[in-house]
């Protein structure tokens, strides 16, 4: 039974990754534990190490470095190195196994997918670490894949074109791009700047051409900047609709090429109908809706943590199932790989925070009650979750009927991303209120916009985009999550609909929290009306 570790570091993303017997054991990250949000500075370039995740397994799982049968990472030995000199540990070098920035997208996205039938596997983000490329493809049956195409980083990187637009939107590239995805869906087609863009990023072939501009990486900035600004001249273009047109013109153009060089794709591997998407550009929940659209897609499957920090993850599986000879196919129920905390813990960080308190053990008809009756609640219950989204166990819940809901939210977690939130909703209902034709199992992980059922549109405000009427769900199984199935199922029994809001536990530029501490201390500052945990309903004393 093979121990297998895996790590990540650099300049934004951070973690680690455990996979016994190509069993997901735990996946940490960085940000969550220095509370630093994982972005790629500029102004201050710097290493991130995974230096509290290590320490966070000596200290929480008791690991013994020295009893692991593998390292490994997409980064040389020397890099990974240096993350384990700070804490004294001396790596071995005849246990490291490197591996390539791309196939651990790629190999993350297909062997937790669950299929098993032709799979084409397509992974695309700003640049590849450790390679050349911009983006890979794999061609997979039955556990066996082989890379078929690819895009040199020398040529236009679909991941820089959308920092860039981020970028020039006013917003931080590598952090704020969901943002720009959220403006676009209330801006309009602009027609004059999609023709000075368009060719910035032309798709011939599968390839993107490498001989209309001939530029290094990330050359696409200037490039978008210059054209932009030749269109525009020195006229005021910052009011709030041109801004909004530019996001909607931008993300069309992105949707555009990636759609084309897939169809590209397809057209050379047409028996391949089952389509795993990982990296940093399938972040975009619009993109992935379109690709779910295609014709001759017949399912597809994102990878929850489908941006860097998935590689750890990534890696220890693809060195894993090299060691084992087999490899894990079998679709994830859950991303609940990260830390959790005893009955005893949560007690003393509510004493320390809140002082005085109150404390009852959890009802769930009582929980749907107080969330029927406007309140909100965060959710602070078993292990917290790997990626982006909080899915149930670090989460904040409400009513998703009321219009106020939306503003009121925002202002308290001091949130402007021009989306709406993301409902939760019971497996059983799901169809009933969306439109789900594809990516049912990817729908369990927020990572698709689906249209919501007309009847449905103004009955549920804060889920539901005011423009397109689509919202990012996430389907709640008993197997996916057990007490946030139970509480949906509760709700619904007193309400008659089997969905709430679901947002990240956690302020606007904070990490979702990692301890208890951090969700007292939310509660303290009013952010949320109760927290709930495995076994109890707490509030402060008078609220």
């Amino acid at each position: 039974m093979p121990i297998i570790l895996g790590i990540t570091q650099g300049e934004h993303s951070s973690g680690i990754a455990i996979v016994s017997d190509n069993e997901i054991e735990v996946v940490l990250e960085e940000e969550k534990l220095n509370r630093v949000k994982s972005w790629k500075d500029f102004d201050k370039s710097f290493i991130r190490y995974p230096i509290l995740c290590l320490q966070s397994l000596k200290e929480r799982y008791g690991a013994d470095f020295t009893g692991f049968d593998a390292f490994t990472s997409f980064l040389p030995f020397e890099e990974v190195k240096k993350s384990f000199d700070q804490i004294g540990f001396e790596l071995p070098k005849d246990k490291f196994y490197q591996t390539d920035h791309h196939e651990c997208h790629a190999f993350a996205s297909y062997t937790l997918s669950g299929f098993t039938d032709k799979v084409l596997i397509f992974c695309a983000d700003a640049s590849g670490g450790n390679n050349d490329k911009s983006s890979r493809t794999y061609l997979a049956l039955n556990g066996q894949y082989i890379s078929v195409e690819s895009i040199d980083l020398a040529r236009k990187s679909l991941g820089h074109f959308y920092a860039a637009l981020t970028e020039l939107l006013g917003f931080r590239r590598l952090r704020d791009e969901g943002k720009v995805v959220g403006m676009s869906g209330h801006g309009g087609f602009w027609q004059e700047l999609y023709d000075v863009w368009n060719d910035i990023i032309l798709i011939k072939g599968v390839n993107t051409d490498p001989d209309l501009h001939p530029i290094e990486s990330g050359g696409v900035y200037s490039l978008m900047y210059e054209r932009f600004f030749k269109l525009v001249g020195s006229k005021y273009w910052k009011s709030q609709k041109v801004l909004n047109d530019i996001a909607a013109t931008g993300q069309y153009i992105f949707e555009e090429k990636v759609i084309e060089l897939l169809n590209n794709i397809h057209y050379k591997y047409e028996e391949y109908d089952r389509l795993c998407l990982s990296g940093g550009i399938f972040a975009n929940v619009k993109l992935n809706k379109r690709i779910s659209e295609l014709e001759w897609v017949k399912d597809l499957f994102v990878l929850p943590p489908m941006g860097d920090e998935g590689l750890a993850l990534g890696s220890a599986l693809i060195t894993s199932a090299s060691i084992m000879g087999q490899k894990r196919l079998r679709a994830v129920k859950n991303m609940s790989f990260g830390n959790s905390y005893s009955e005893e813990e949560i007690e003393v960080d509510a004493k320390d925070v809140l002082g005085d308190y109150e404390r009852v053990e959890l009802d769930l008809r009582q929980l749907a009650h107080l969330l029927s009756m406007k309140q909100i609640v965060g959710l602070f219950q078993g292990r917290s979750e790997h990626g982006a989204r909080a899915l149930g166990n670090r989460s904040i819940i409400c009513d998703a009927t009321s219009k106020e809901m939306y503003d009121i939210l925002n202002k308290k977690l001091m949130r402007n991303d021009f989306m709406p939130f993301a409902p939760a909703v019971l497996e059983e209902d799901a169809d009933l209120i969306f439109d789900i034709k594809k990516g049912r199992h990817s729908a369990q992980f927020m990572t698709i916009l689906y249209n919501t059922r007309p009847y449905y549109q103004n009955k549920i405000p804060v889920v539901v985009h005011p423009i397109d009427k689509t919202a990012r769900i996430q389907i709640v199984t008993a197997q996916s999550n057990t007490m946030f199935y139970n509480i949906l199922k509760s709700y619904k029994s007193q309400t008659g609909l089997g969905l709430l809001v679901n947002t990240s536990f956690n302020i606007h530029d904070e990490p979702i929290v990692e301890t208890p501490k951090e969700a007292f201390t939310h509660l303290k500052n009013g952010i949320v009306d109760y927290i709930a945990t495995d076994n109890y309903l707490y509030k402060k004393r008078g609220a």
